[in-house]
């Protein structure tokens, strides 16, 4: 009778536990791999396990792969409104500052056509996930992995005339690439930010008493050429770096980039 009562509670605990098991996570995969689409994989699965599933092929960069997380997506939505509504205020002073309204219009609209993508910074190669613990988080469902293909250029935006993609030259400095954009008189003309294809940001010192070290651009990167002091007064000083960090949440443009 012990006996069969053991059993019976046992019996009782699997089925419980069977009953409430954590359900499985849906991840999309796209880009440059050989199984695109939608992976059903078993709770508790890591970035690795969707990484390995979805088989980068050889064009794949990996620089520029991201992933994009559901969770983000009300924080970098609120940095975008953020931005915007400075930009906003910096057009209203036309009146007093005809050249700032100017360039924040032309931020603005860069800016506004910029989707909130949810992207957080991570390695994705497969291989190098595995290796590395730390890196290779749990999934959470509806997490999105893209892998791009490799880039030939870097991309120069922000405070200059036009919206500019130069060829990559290895050994070319920041500075060099944005000489190449002419710059409005609206821009800062002490600093740069970079931002690497894999979302690293870099604030870049460029006069002659705060020149940073050299630095070079992975292809993909962008170099924002922010507003200078002056323009930002009175709105928001932490303008040039937030715009950068927004900057940083964007996905290389390829065959397959998720919208």
């Amino acid at each position: 009778m012990i006996i069969f009562r053991l059993a019976t509670l046992a019996f009782g605990v699997a089925a419980s536990a069977s009953l409430h098991a954590a359900p499985p996570v849906t991840v999309e995969v796209s880009g440059s791999v050989r199984n695109p689409g939608t992976l059903t994989l078993a709770s508790g699965a890591l970035l690795s396990d969707a990484a390995l599933a979805s088989a980068p092929d050889e064009r794949s960069y990996m620089l520029g792969a991201a992933l994009l997380r559901h969770g983000e997506l009300i924080a970098q939505t609120r940095l975008k409104t953020g931005l915007l509504f400075d930009l906003e205020m910096i057009e209203s002073r036309e009146a007093t500052d005809p050249l700032g309204a100017a360039a924040a219009t032309r931020i603005a609209r860069e800016f506004s056509a910029m989707p909130v993508t949810g992207r957080v910074r991570q390695i994705l190669a497969p291989r190098s996930l595995e290796m590395d613990l730390k890196s290779n988080r749990p999934l959470a469902d509806g997490d999105r992995l893209y892998y791009p293909t490799r880039p030939g250029t870097v991309s120069v935006i922000g405070a200059i005339e036009q919206p500019c993609s130069i060829e990559h030259r290895p050994l070319q400095q920041p500075l060099e690439y944005a000489q190449q954009c002419p710059a409005l008189a609206s821009a800062s003309k002490d600093d740069l930010f970079v931002i690497q294809p894999d979302g690293e940001v870099e604030k870049l010192g460029i006069a002659l008493w705060n020149r940073s070290a050299e630095s070079t651009l992975a292809p993909g990167a962008i170099v924002f050429v922010p507003l200078n002091a002056h323009v930002l007064r009175d709105v928001n000083p932490a303008f040039n770096e937030e715009a950068a960090r927004f900057l940083a949440t964007q996905v290389l443009d390829a065959p397959g980039a998720p919208k």
